[in-house]
């Protein structure tokens, strides 16, 4: 519907279309009797019956209302046109967006930290009012040429304000008059709120959304602010939620290598990117002294006298690019870009839209889709990831999310070929981040297996693979990574894991799997190697008992072999040469070496020579010379006092 040159509610001349989406229209206006200009948000006339839509638009004026801060873009005005369309006069701001101004590059650190605390002072007032902004991001703050301060800072776009317990008596008020129960959430899938980019860790989850989430939003944008690039560097824009979620936060020197940031400042900033809501400052206000702190403490001269607060003017919304100050030139596209209302399209594919997220806080729609998760995850949009993380339960949205990390993490690197032509990122001499690992454990094998050609001389990454395998009981493939960790990683077979792993494979003879599991333990796993073929040699027979005798015998022969005796440590080569030893003077030659380097295992075979003396008239002693002097007493104490207490 064309609207230019029409008065709204008698007072209100629509002269130029904005911006528009799927819910309505933001037009530059003017007051008829004050010949001031405003910002009229209308809703289309197609929409004044959609109880959803309708609620959530009273609610943005019920939000904007109530927050008289100057640094916040104030409504004054809301209601009904003649033909029941509802509209939204907001105060009108002439300026630059901040997202114009990180166009230019990053900001100098006084300068941020002046936006940085006006932004805290506006969200300290809508916090004390019981609102929760949802949607802080550039585009939503403009900086104003006033007075002597040319970065005087309006926090805009109240739409998907989540109204905490102070106002929600007027919210369900909202909801009862246009027709839902009070408690009803004003959330569906397919509905568009938010952005991704700027969302913080608990929101992407889906959990109660608080005043720590808009910290950790001003947390991004003074990282932006002070380096000109994002925390986070994802492939693509559906994997930012959980790089909020899982991701350690770069160092700035690492994100902008030439930006020198005082530590005290990337200190501050840290503390807002806590993945923990409680560990972030614990409200606005703190968030504006620890700025002033950080600004002193670096001999920052932020020049405080911030105009004090004055009522808010009429008028309406914002100025899009253009140097502060400037007439505001009126272009669709730009408005389009940073208007949050004009990005959002409810009721129509969500493709359609340019913002994204949710409302976290209300309780979401059951969701319906009936096909492979992680198929249509990789074909929609980036906004669905989080409409699954509202509407699925929480331990399945840890796994969604850390999938689409551990698939789309990390800096591009050069590509190699993997089986079936697949393109695969390899990162020579570099350890696979920690949360990324820990991410392709819960994926299982296929995922460990492209993370290691990733990431090719990472043990750990490797060691994670073979037990993967073992978890699903395929043995063959748990040996074939064991011997490429060993390979890799010779100290490895000190791992008692991976000892584990092979010993249960010869334990358990499978045709060419026991294969396998011998050869490891009679060379690459070294000493650990040896000390199980000793464990196996001496195993008890079971109900299996063929295959228990075929196990102790395939060990002692390997024990037999000169190389494999070369690997053992002095207690198990100890062990080895007194029960070779057939003859009494020949164990007791061992009994100073015995006492020496023997352990634990050695004490069966001492204490039996010590209680096998001949008993009876016809017995005969079998190690008489054991009894000729205290060498044998000796060793077993000397064992006895090295041997763990049990």
């Amino acid at each position: 519907m064309n609207r230019l040159g029409q008065v709204i509610s008698g007072r209100y001349l629509i002269k130029e279309l904005l911006g528009e989406g799927g819910m309505g229209a933001v037009y530059l206006a003017e007051h008829t009797h004050m010949k001031k200009r405003v910002a009229l948000k209308l809703l289309h006339p197609e929409m004044v019956d959609n109880v959803e839509v309708s609620a959530r638009f009273e609610r943005e004026a019920l939000a904007s209302a109530h927050i008289e801060h100057p640094n916040v873009a104030a409504a004054t005005d809301f209601g009904k046109t003649d033909d029941g369309t509802f509209f939204l006069v907001l105060e009108y701001v002439e300026g630059t967006s901040l997202r114009d101004a990180l166009d230019a590059g990053p900001l100098s650190v006084q300068r941020v930290l002046r936006i940085g605390r006006q932004i805290a002072l506006a969200l300290e007032r809508a916090h004390e009012a019981g609102i929760v902004h949802r949607d802080l991001k550039p585009e939503n703050v403009m900086l104003v040429k006033k007075d002597d301060e040319p970065d005087f800072v309006k926090v805009l776009d109240f739409g998907i304000a989540k109204l905490l317990e102070g106002a929600a008596s007027a919210s369900e008020q909202i909801a009862k008059r246009n027709g839902g129960a009070a408690n009803q959430p004003l959330t569906r899938m397919g509905t568009i709120l938010g952005t991704p980019e700027y969302m913080a860790p608990e929101q992407a989850l889906g959990e109660a959304v608080t005043p720590a989430a808009d910290l950790y939003g001003v947390g991004v944008m003074l990282y932006e602010m002070l380096t000109g690039k994002h925390p986070f560097d994802p492939p693509d824009r559906m994997a930012m939620l959980s790089f909020h979620i899982v991701a350690p936060v770069p160092p700035m020197a690492d994100r902008a290598p030439a930006i020198d940031v005082p530590p005290a400042v990337e200190a501050l900033v840290r503390c807002l990117l806590e993945k923990d809501s409680k560990k972030r400052y614990p409200n606005a206000r703190a968030l504006a002294d620890a700025i002033d702190a950080a600004a002193t403490s670096c001999g920052i001269d932020m020049g405080l006298n911030v105009p004090a607060p004055v009522p808010s003017q009429p008028g309406s919304s914002r100025t899009v690019g253009g140097p502060a100050g400037s007439p505001p030139p009126p272009s669709t596209t730009d408005w389009v870009r940073n208007d949050a209302f004009a990005q959002t399209s409810v009721g129509l594919p969500a493709t359609s839209a340019n913002a994204a997220g949710g409302d976290t806080a209300l309780s979401p729609a059951p969701a319906t889709d009936g096909g492979g998760l992680l198929e249509k995850l990789g074909r929609q949009p980036r906004f669905v990831l989080y409409g699954l993380a509202a509407a699925v339960p929480l331990a399945l949205v840890v796994v969604v999310v850390v999938m689409v990390l551990l698939f789309h993490g990390g800096k591009p690197a050069e590509p190699i070929k993997g089986k079936e032509g697949m393109t695969v990122t390899e990162t020579k001499g570099k350890t696979a981040p920690a949360d990324r690992v820990e991410a392709a454990v819960v994926l299982g094998p296929d995922a460990l297996e492209t993370l290691a050609k990733e990431y090719p001389d990472d043990p750990a990454v490797r060691q994670k693979l073979a037990l993967a395998y073992q978890a699903q009981g395929k043995t063959t493939e748990a040996l074939r990574s064991v011997r490429a960790l060993l390979v890799a990683s010779p100290a490895a077979a000190s791992d008692d894991d991976i000892v584990q792993l092979v010993t249960a494979a010869a334990a358990k003879p499978q045709g060419t799997d026991d294969d396998e599991a011998f050869a490891l333990l009679e060379g690459p796993l070294g000493e650990r190697g040896v000390d199980s073929l000793v464990d196996l040699s001496a195993r008890a027979v079971g109900r299996e008992v063929r295959d228990a005798r075929d196990v102790r015998l395939r060990a002692t022969k390997s024990l037999a072999k000169p190389e494999v005796r070369a690997h053992a440590s002095q207690a198990a080569g100890i062990l080895l040469d007194f029960k070779a030893a057939t003859l009494c003077p020949a164990k007791h030659d061992l009994l100073g070496r015995a006492k020496d380097q023997g352990d634990a295992r050695l004490l069966p075979l001492l204490k039996q020579i010590k209680q096998s003396h001949g008993r009876g008239f016809f017995s005969r002693d079998p190690y008489p010379c054991m009894r000729k002097d205290t060498a044998l007493e000796d060793a077993i104490a000397a064992v006895e006092a090295r041997a763990p207490a049990k």
